[in-house]
């Protein structure tokens, strides 16, 4: 038997990631009468799988059966410190619509966020670790000052956005969902995934026409499903996506009409209906079938699936929550390239893998410096072209899975939950 703090041979954690990444979806989507029969090691991976997911709070109020007394433990602390990060999260939304308000910003709370202003959770259910807003670019730098006159800090300031933390953060972070780790906000001025290198853009159908200053709501419910789409699909892209993720394309989707899902899925600058939604609706309609209606969800999931390029589509079939997320052990060397849409793209979507521009291999050296899972991980500070040699022995572990599985393996319940 392994020491609690040592994980065993790579294919038990492989298998193990896999079935109870699988059973803990099918007890979000339908909880069943009966606790699976995991043995200790199982257990312990089951809540890695449930923190990476971000599905604790979900899973705390819906199952149906009792698991082991630091299984229960878990999901009872992973759901009360849920609810106090929520009510965190809530007061910054608070305090940054009224600084907004005064500064004559208009903000636009995106994602989370957005989903916390509909209800479609009970408080906790759904993980709040980060403040996402989009503002037009002629008001970034106001914007900016609204952030910091809440407290926070300018992190990292990529092409992406730039990430602002609370004064005097560290490194160290509690496993899972904890009060003390800090609530993030991410400020963009545009809204784009690179798939795997063409970039899609949808930042000018977000917004409200006329914006007042503050706060903001997407401007429909269908497009708010259009960013959650593109999100998840760079996610699914990326080989990181999350169920909880594929859950709020599902809870919202079961509210959408049919002129809501035109919104959704309208052609992007190609002329072609979004054609990046097939993979990640397709996921979620085959994982909660319950939520999302066959009649109702039909026609939008033909939509985006006829409009899917062909070595996309045929992937569809195969496509699975371990094998496009943390759950698969093994880092991916070319993780989206069945997204290419030509040989060319996928030749140049290989060498920005190998070669990645100036920026962005500034951003990668600053979030691997400021990561705790990235952090602790010899292999994410290797050269480039020593991590490609490398896929010749196999390819490593993931650095954020491993990170999760050692925290699960040596959790205790705290105390103040």
């Amino acid at each position: 038997m392994h020491k609690r703090d040592e994980l065993p041979p790579w294919p038990v954690v492989r298998r193990a990631l896999a079935q109870t990444t699988h059973r803990l979806a099918q007890e979000v989507a339908a909880p069943a009468a009966h606790a699976p029969a995991w043995n200790e090691f199982e257990w312990r991976i089951a809540m890695a799988v449930s923190v990476m997911h971000g599905v604790s709070g979900l899973l705390a109020g819906r199952l149906r059966w009792q698991g082991p007394a630091a299984w229960q433990a878990f999901l009872e602390e992973q759901l009360e410190q849920s609810r106090r990060r929520e009510a965190r999260a809530r007061g910054l939304l608070r305090a940054l619509d009224t600084e907004a308000r005064l500064a004559g910003v208009p903000l636009l709370g995106l994602k989370g966020s957005a989903l916390l202003a509909l209800g479609l959770y009970a408080p906790g259910e759904r993980p709040m670790s980060d403040v996402d807003l989009l503002v037009h670019p002629e008001h970034q730098d106001r914007a900016d000052a609204v952030i910091r006159s809440t407290g926070y800090l300018l992190g990292i300031d990529s092409s992406r956005h730039r990430a602002y933390e609370p004064p005097g953060l560290g490194l160290a972070r509690a496993f899972g969902e904890h009060e003390s780790n800090p609530t993030k906000i991410e400020l963009h001025v545009e809204i784009q995934e690179r798939l795997p290198v063409r970039q899609v853009d949808i930042t000018g159908e977000l917004m409200p026409l006329r914006s007042a200053a503050g706060l903001q709501g997407y401007a429909s419910a269908g497009a708010l499903m259009r960013h959650l789409l593109l999100h998840t699909a760079g996610n699914v892209c990326n080989r990181c996506v999350r169920l909880i993720q594929l859950h709020d394309i599902a809870v919202l989707g079961a509210e959408l009409d049919d002129a809501d899902w035109q919104v959704a899925l309208a052609p992007t600058t190609d002329g072609r209906p979004a054609w990046w939604a097939a993979p990640p609706l397709t996921l979620a309609v085959r994982l909660f079938p319950r939520q999302l209606d066959a009649q109702k969800i039909q026609r939008p999931l033909q939509t985006a699936q006829a409009a899917c390029p062909a070595a996309l589509r045929r992937s569809l079939p195969n496509r699975s929550l371990s094998a496009d997320s943390l759950s698969h052990l093994d880092t991916p060397m070319l993780p989206g390239i069945e997204w290419s849409q030509s040989a060319p793209e996928a030749l140049a979507f290989a060498w920005r893998r190998l070669r990645p521009p100036r920026d962005q291999r500034m951003t990668q050296r600053a979030v691997v410096q400021r990561e705790a899972p990235l952090v602790a991980s010899a292999w994410m500070h290797l050269p480039r072209w020593r991590k490609a040699l490398s896929f010749v022995l196999g390819a490593p572990p993931r650095a954020q899975t491993v990170y999760h599985l050692h925290h699960a393996l040596t959790y205790r319940p705290s105390s103040s939950a």
